[in-house]
């Protein structure tokens, strides 16, 4: 397979992450790090390779690079990910944007380019998640109920451009649509600030209808522990996945339909060999660019997920 030329703007959190592992997985050459920080951005090029840059632009045209990781604000994707889209596929770390005409401008550019326009929903990647799926199918169960909680210590910039709704709920959501394929029907939320210096809100309870499966989902960045976990009810068995350890509990029922409710139900426990989602993912947007085929979580699936976070921090708001 052909090496790609890979590079990164944003080095915050997320961005050097993505430098560390352009610069490591196979068919990814990275060629350069674009930051307000130079001085920053030159510590990880020392680090990873490449080129450090102040002015992502020049990056653009200098290197013209074949994919690009953008992980700054949200409140930026759209701005910056056109004009890269106009150079390189490009993957934007979720959410898409912060409104619906700027996530619309990117799906239009990438199109009218004839680019790959992939967005970071970082949980598709998770193998627990992946594993849970199959199973789910090998078992034949039905969806019926989610309960979800994520919550922990903010990163030095939560609050200030987006709240909890779209910067951690977001990927619950997400997780919902993807598992069961359904899209979601109604919405509600309830909302609080906490921290003083931010407008937006710090914890949030989210609860979706879909089709034929319901789905509560608890997110904030004020608990001082941090804690990934989504349960989910099935027809046939009740299970606890825990993203963090990638690993999840099975309690299985002895049969199809409730008679045995007050039955105690045996439990397995499934762990995995951890794999980096994040590697994952970045493996995965290569192999979408060189085989020319459609990238996991595209622009149009990612605007559907945001349209219902915006929808729940909107109801959240009013109330």
């Amino acid at each position: 397979m052909e090496t790609l030329k890979t590079a990164v703007i944003g080095i915050g959190q997320m961005g050097q992450h993505h430098a560390r592992i352009y610069s490591d997985i196979r068919n990814s050459e990275l060629v350069g790090i674009a930051d307000i920080d130079i001085e920053k951005a030159r510590i990880l090029t020392k680090k990873y390779g490449g080129t450090a840059y102040e002015n992502y632009s020049e990056m653009l045209i200098r290197e013209r690079p074949d994919a690009v990781s953008l992980a700054v604000p949200t409140s930026l994707h759209s701005k910056i990910g056109t004009e890269v889209l106009r150079y390189s596929n490009l993957l934007v770390e979720k959410p898409i944007s912060d409104t619906i005409e700027g996530a619309e401008k990117l799906i239009e550019v990438a199109r009218n380019n004839e680019k790959s326009l992939m967005i970071g929903h970082i949980e598709r990647f998770n193998p627990i998640i992946q594993y849970f799926r199959e199973w789910v199918e090998k078992n034949g169960c039905k969806y019926l109920a989610f309960n979800i909680v994520r919550i922990g210590l903010p990163n030095p910039r939560a609050g200030i451009n987006t709240g909890v709704i779209l910067d951690l709920g977001i990927h619950d959501i997400d997780m919902v649509r993807y598992l069961t394929e359904e899209e979601v029907t109604e919405v509600d939320a309830k909302a609080m600030g906490f921290f003083e210096n931010t407008k937006n809100e710090d914890h949030a309870q989210i609860w979706l209808k879909l089709r034929d499966v319901s789905a509560s989902i608890v997110a904030n960045w004020i608990s001082p522990v941090k804690i990934r976990e989504m349960y989910v009810t099935l027809d046939k068995a009740f299970v606890k996945i825990d993203y963090l350890s990638q690993s999840m509990d099975v309690s299985m029922r002895n049969h199809g339909d409730f008679d045995d409710r007050l039955i105690g139900y045996p439990t397995k426990h499934i762990s995995l060999r951890y794999r980096e989602p994040l590697r994952i993912e970045l493996e995965d947007f290569i192999k979408s660019i060189i085989s020319g085929l459609r990238p996991s979580v595209s622009g149009e699936d990612a605007l559907e997920s945001m349209k219902i976070a915006l929808k729940a921090e909107k109801i959240a708001r009013r109330d």
